[in-house]
């Protein structure tokens, strides 16, 4: 009877393998190892078959498999039973002190785990109802508490179900009656502390056995070493036998570039001879680095396996079902179904057919309806019967073990995919297995839990997302090549060569402990104090201290630990405190620069050089508008794009339709019938902005009359403020034409005023404000509009003497911004035919540049991501 204490590394858990091995060797299965989690355990097991060993899962085991084999008389009480039970008994309203929080997020979890707490502290209900009495804790929230688990453990009762203390507790009597059978040695190692109901199952033990704990030394452990002193091991005290590994400090300009610093790291030690087993990452969770790790290592060709478990709801095809589920609910309104349809044809492993699906719904929106939307969509052939046959689902009552056989059954709508040899690809196979095996069971599960009483969908459905949430999905990955992403408990067993320990900021690692919801410090303060060993904030801010010196020890040659010095936003972060030990400057992280491996060639200037092309290019502009020269001088890519190719963006959804352009469109359609005298501006406002929304098949709602109600305001403006002169011809849509480098520009000026003599003016209306009408000097000025000077050079091209070009701001009070001298109005046109006269002779050409005049336009533009522009400005930066 053992009791092994010392600091992580000092050689405890080598200690307690040798026996294992000694047992192991020997033929026998009469010893049990038991370790904190179940990858430990998975961990150690192969770790000992391959050194030849035959090795039985039950040996190696943790205290749940433990107790499972042992066949319990009750059943340990779930998350899943725990969330359910306790949204039952809030949703019955009896309890006052918590109706304003019964449908809050997360509220059940919360009391689930606060409950928990007091059971794993020997605190039940009976006992709590007794601290009350003595006036540990009071007040409706600590009535409405013993109310709450009250009715929570009568509702275990009845499915034979229990806390996890009281099951340890069950299985030590038991174990104290009846033995352990053939088992005569039992170890336990890899835990930082005991609760009681773990100290009594080891009590137990101990009868029947011989004992073997080991436990590290630090604050924490003091109360579990006591018990164990007093239940008579012996202490054997173990001093650190591993050399001290060479710590390096690297600090990063950001998370992403820490990332590629580790990569860039383990990339030189494999090229140097070290197996990618050999090295490991360990983080405090797993956001925000997880997913950082996995696309980087994958993109690097880096094989890594991760250890952490995730939210079951959280994989692709459980959120495939909630969405298909959602768009069912919704009465398949159209946008909710495509969302559903494309995830399922993505998890087929078909993107391009995903990203038409999307596109030909975003046309046809917004509608509702399978029978519809199969009238305007091609869908795969068993879809249609299938949703058809779901539609009655949301009226008509079942058995929840037929609900959650019914939705366990969607996951066939989705094609299986083809696993491969592709080891990536083995892994995304391997994980759908697991997330649909582990939703079978939860479904099922949860329907045992709710009985046979018919339900609708509605109800149903609204428990399972909480069970999905609440369960944890955990994936087998056989390979062991592979570098590890561990989080700070799993690395209790592992120990290699080259530790990586990532995000050292104040607060998230060591973290900061939250405060409990429910129960208070004060509160647990007080039961503390009347023997209710319940942990408080500074028992959880000692752990994570004990979990960072943990995390040191974990490399045996090279440990190096990081920090980003900017958080996403760009704003400075604070290194964590934990780390004013470590006396060494730290170095700054390289970026991620991919060297190729042979010569490459220059590129292609950027431009069309084949014949056949630049005949396409001169065919297809045998005649260029003022807008699409604009387009050009803004960036020469964008008009290859928008005009050339005719690439079309994706359309938009009904709400985000009603945009300046449908606005503009239509105030520009109203003022220039207004000027011609075919109805008064509220008239013809009602005609055109009815004719937009239908065309367009925008929805009504409060925005789309809030837009109307600005433009009729808008219009009255003008109406006061039209500057018709006495005696001039106003024409709107007037159309301009003139011949610029033998091609041909036309447009249409939005209004042209001319007088008896000749003189013209040219206005350009805009919907826009004050500062949409600076925003255009300021292009007018830098040479990229050119559509006013050329509208004045062709008025003059018809004989007409060009007076002024004016801008007219549309968006509530009208602006008139003109350019009324002659010189002005001289050099806007040369300026302008220059530029055209350029851009006619570039395009000809066959010039393609990515090379925006404006860098802050390219938000706007369609077709950023294709063009690259950032990432090619941010390459030139780190060239630079």
């Amino acid at each position: 009877m053992r009791l092994l204490l010392g600091e992580p590394g000092s050689g405890k858990t080598t200690a307690i393998l040798q026996e294992v091995r000694r047992h192991l060797r020997a033929g026998g299965a009469n010893f049990r190892l038991i370790v904190p989690t179940a990858t430990m355990a998975e961990h150690l097991r192969n770790s000992l078959a391959r050194e030849g060993l035959v090795v039985r899962g039950s040996t190696v085991t943790t205290i749940a498999g433990f107790v499972d084999s042992l066949k319990p008389a009750q059943r340990l009480a779930s998350s899943t039973a725990l969330t359910l039970f306790l949204r039952q008994i809030l949703a019955e309203g009896q309890i006052r002190a918590f109706s304003a929080l019964a449908g809050s997020p997360g509220f059940a979890s919360a009391l689930a785990r606060s409950l928990e707490d007091l059971a794993n502290a020997g605190c039940d209900s009976l006992q709590w109802a007794a601290l009350r009495g003595l006036g540990v804790h009071s007040g409706p929230f600590s009535a409405g508490l013993q109310q709450v688990y009250e009715r929570l453990e009568e509702r275990l009762a009845a499915q034979s179900m229990v806390f996890r203390a009281q099951q340890l507790a069950l299985v030590a009597r038991d174990i104290r009656e009846r033995g352990l059978g053939p088992v005569r040695f039992v170890y336990f190692d890899g835990f930082f502390s005991f609760t009681r109901s773990e100290i009594e199952l080891m009590r137990a033990l101990k009868q029947h056995a011989d004992l073997t704990v080991a436990l590290p030394e630090w604050t924490g452990a003091a109360p579990s070493r006591d018990a164990l002193r007093q239940m008579g091991l012996r202490e054997q005290r173990f001093s650190p036998v591993r050399a001290t590994p060479e710590t390096t400090l690297v600090a990063a300009s950001s998370r992403e570039r820490e990332v590629e610093e580790v990569a860039l790291r383990m990339l030189a030690l494999h090229a140097g001879g070290r197996p990618w087993r050999e090295m490991g990452v360990v983080l405090r969770s797993a956001h925000p680095y997880l997913p950082l790790f996995e696309t980087t290592f994958a993109r690097l060709g880096i094989p890594a396996r991760s250890y952490f478990v995730s939210p079951l709801a959280a994989h692709p095809v459980c959120r495939f079902i909630a969405l298909l589920i959602d768009a069912l609910q919704s009465g398949w309104e159209w946008r909710r179904t495509a969302q559903a349809l494309r995830s399922a044809v993505t998890l087929s492993g078909q993107e391009p057919a995903a990203d038409l699906l999307e596109l030909e719904v975003r046309e046809a929106l917004p509608g509702s309806g399978v029978k519809e939307l199969a009238g305007r969509i091609s869908l795969p052939p068993r879809w249609l019967p299938a949703l058809e046959e779901m539609t009655s689902w949301n009226s008509t009552p079942a058995a929840a073990a037929e609900w959650a056989q019914r939705i366990s059954g969607l996951a066939s709508l989705i094609a299986p995919p083809e696993p491969g040899g592709d080891p990536a690809a083995l892994q995304i196979f391997r994980a759908r297995a697991a997330a649909l095996r582990t939703m079978n069971s939860t479904l099922a599960e949860l329907a045992s839990l709710l009985g046979p009483e018919p339900m609708l969908l509605e109800g149903f459905w609204r428990h399972a997302q909480e069970a999905l949430k609440e369960t944890s999905l955990r994936v087998a990955d056989p390979r062991r090549e592979a570098v590890h992403l561990l989080d700070v408990h799993e690395a209790r067993q592992w120990e290699l060569p080259v530790v990586f320990l990532c995000g050292l900021l104040e607060g998230d690692f060591p973290r900061k402990a939250a405060p409990d919801p429910v129960l208070s410090e004060e509160t647990r303060f007080k039961l503390r104090t009347n023997g209710v060993p319940v942990s408080n904030r500074a028992d959880k801010q000692e752990e994570e201290a004990f979990l960072f010196r943990f995390a040191l020890t974990r490399a045996s040659e090279n440990l190096v630990i990081s920090w980003p010095t900017k958080d996403p936003e760009g704003r400075p972060t604070l290194r964590s405190f934990a780390l004013d030990s470590i006396q060494q400057e730290p170095r700054e992280a390289r970026g991620l620069r991919v060297t190729p491996t042979r010569i490459v060639p220059p590129p292609p200037r950027p431009s069309l050089q084949s014949e056949p092309a630049l005949a396409y290019v001169r065919a297809r502009h045998r005649q260029h508008r003022p807008t699409a020269i604009e387009s050009y001088l803004q960036c020469p890519f964008q008009f290859f794009a928008g005009k050339t190719l005719d690439l079309q963006p994706m359309p938009p959804l009904p709400h985000e339709r009603l945009d300046f352009v449908a606005q503009g469109i239509v105030i520009h359609a109203v003022i220039s019938d207004w000027h011609r005298g075919l109805g008064g501006l509220e008239e013809l406002l009602e005609r055109h902005w009815s004719r937009m929304l239908v065309q367009r098949r925008i929805p009504a709602s409060h925005r789309v009359e809030l837009a109307r109600l600005l433009i009729e305001r808008s219009l009255r403006f003008y109406e006061q403020n039209a500057r018709v002169l006495p005696g001039w011809k106003v024409e709107t849509e007037r159309p301009l034409r003139l011949q610029i480098e033998g091609v041909p520009v036309a447009g249409r000026a939005d209004r042209v005023d001319t007088s008896a003599s000749g003189e013209s003016i040219v206005y350009d209306f805009k919907y826009s404000g004050q500062s949409g009408i600076k925003r255009r000097l300021e292009q007018l000025e830098a040479g990229l509009t050119v559509q006013g000077g050329l509208y004045l050079a062709a008025v003059k091209g018809e004989g007409l003497e060009p007076l002024a070009f004016v801008y007219v701001g549309l968006r509530g009070d009208t602006i008139y911004e003109e350019f009324t001298q002659r010189e002005q109005v001289e050099s806007l046109m040369t300026q302008a035919v220059q530029a055209a006269g350029q851009s006619i002779l570039e395009i000809a050409s066959g010039r393609i540049a990515v090379q925006p005049a404006d860098a802050a336009s390219c938000r706007y533009c369609d077709f950023l991501d294709t063009c690259r522009v950032q990432s090619a400005a941010k390459a030139e930066t780190a060239a630079d």
